[in-house]
């Protein structure tokens, strides 16, 4: 039997699913001689706005308005299909950012931009390299139609499972669910933020279960590291059946101190 929660009512409560819309320039730009347009601030660990609507055909541009340096590096999977890939650093697709990205000279550093001009509309995602993790520094780029029509949001997948748990921000909703053996959970992933399902301890017999597919949490763990396979997307939610009663526990590589999760699956009961 499903689960009877609204998980339209989950979804708002985690801020998925919608889009706060943002134009213009932020008067960040004043400080860059002969700037115009649309911009993001950079500052601390947040870009500012970190959703911004634009025209197809414009260019943004990134503005380090901060001390620390950051990257603007999109998410390969996350953005269009067939937009041109972007990354401050010059690199053609997220693989080679993030083997080179942590370079100090090839960030951003402070009172300097980076620019792309995006033609295709469509919703981009993107973050920076240092600052992905436990800030989860990450932003929105949603590029207008041609009639001037924001596209639709993309389409989040509710999996057809017994139970769903959604990830927020920086959670797991609900953190812990309780089933019953051969019943099977989902996960669905509506932010803009790169998020993982990665057991930490199984019970014994029981198959390892990840996002991605692995075998075990070592091949995950290096996955993701530069590949990022086990990336649950919002039209690609991941999904595992549990037959084996016990403890599972699992959690997100990214967030691994703030994002952790349990699934119980109890004895089956005796039917008299």
């Amino acid at each position: 039997m499903k689960q009877s929660c609204s998980r339209r009512s989950a979804l708002r409560a985690l801020g998925v699913g919608g889009i706060a819309v943002s134009t213009g320039c932020l008067g960040l730009s004043s400080r860059i001689a002969g700037l115009s347009g649309p911009s993001v601030g950079m500052y601390g660990g947040s870009f500012t706005p970190d959703r911004i609507v634009i025209e197809a055909g414009e260019t943004l541009t990134w503005i380090n308005d901060g001390y620390n340096r950051h990257s603007v590096t999109a998410y390969e999977e996350r953005i269009p299909d067939g937009a041109e890939y972007f990354s401050s650093g010059g690199f053609d697709s997220e693989y080679r950012a993030r083997i080179d990205g942590y370079d100090y000279q090839k960030l951003i550093k402070e009172n300097e931009t980076f620019q792309h001009t995006f033609e295709t509309p469509g919703y981009y995602d993107y973050f920076c390299i240092p600052h992905e993790d436990f800030s989860t520094m990450a932003g929105t780029v949603v590029v207008k139609e041609p009639n001037g029509d924001i596209p639709p949001t993309p389409e989040i997948v509710e999996p057809d499972t017994d139970h769903v748990v959604y990830m927020g921000p920086m959670s797991f909703t609900p953190e812990s669910l309780t089933i019953q053996p051969g019943e099977s959970v989902g996960w669905v992933n509506g932010t803009n933020i790169a998020h993982s399902v990665t057991a930490s301890s199984v019970p014994d017999d029981a198959t390892y279960f990840a996002s991605g597919e692995f075998d075990t949490e070592e091949e995950a763990i290096q996955d993701w590291g530069y590949v990022r396979s086990g990336d649950v997307l919002a039209h690609d939610p991941y999904t595992h059946t549990f037959d084996v009663p016990g403890r599972y526990e699992y959690y997100c590589i990214l967030h691994s101190l703030n994002m952790e999760g349990v699934v119980e699956v109890a004895p089956e009961t005796d039917v008299v």
